[in-house]
């Protein structure tokens, strides 16, 4: 189990805050404080599967609720940053495209043709599948297309995102137009 998949778990349990801050970059980080509130020992052996194992005792269900209200400025001011970073990210890739574009006159092709490329090429899975018909599949070939559409559609989700923006950006703009 790594910090990702913790954060998952102590999410559903109703730890929200906690969770989010796990599963992100900062697990490691959030996991060793949570370790220490949990076990109490100083010990620096703490891990993922460590802290899982101890979830199964309900006295440590509530040793993270205590640990999450102790925390929550902290965690939340983690969380916050993972968010600037992520919505950073997505911006400079953004305003690289309008650099380039001022700097050479004509927009990158290559971005355009990757992006035609990974649409053409989700779209192509969806069509062969429709056509061909997954229970006709042999289980192996089920499989490698299984895979096939989970990377293409994440690709294509990456893809509509940058064109579009996501759901956060457009959040955000929105409340930044009101302002």
């Amino acid at each position: 189990m790594d910090w990702k998949d913790l954060g998952k778990k102590v999410g559903a349990a109703g730890l929200t805050v906690l969770g989010t801050a796990l599963a992100g970059p900062a697990g490691a980080t959030i996991g060793g404080m949570v370790g220490q509130a949990i076990f109490g020992d100083g010990s620096d052996d703490i891990s993922a599967e460590k802290i899982n194992t101890a979830l199964s005792n309900p006295d440590t269900l509530l040793k993270l609720k205590q640990f999450e209200l102790d925390h929550q400025i902290e965690i939340n001011k983690l969380v916050l940053e993972q968010t600037r970073l992520e919505l950073g990210d997505k911006a400079s890739a953004r305003s690289r495209e309008v650099e380039t574009t001022k700097a050479t006159g004509k927009r990158d092709t290559n971005l355009y043709a990757l992006a035609w490329l990974g649409i053409l090429g989700y779209m192509a899975i969806l069509v062969y599948l429709i056509s061909c018909g997954l229970p006709k599949m042999s289980a192996e070939l089920a499989l490698m297309v299984g895979n096939l559409i989970g990377i293409v559609g994440a690709k294509f989700s990456t893809i509509y995102d940058y064109f579009f923006g996501a759901g956060k950006e457009l959040i955000n703009q929105r409340a930044a137009d009101k302002a």
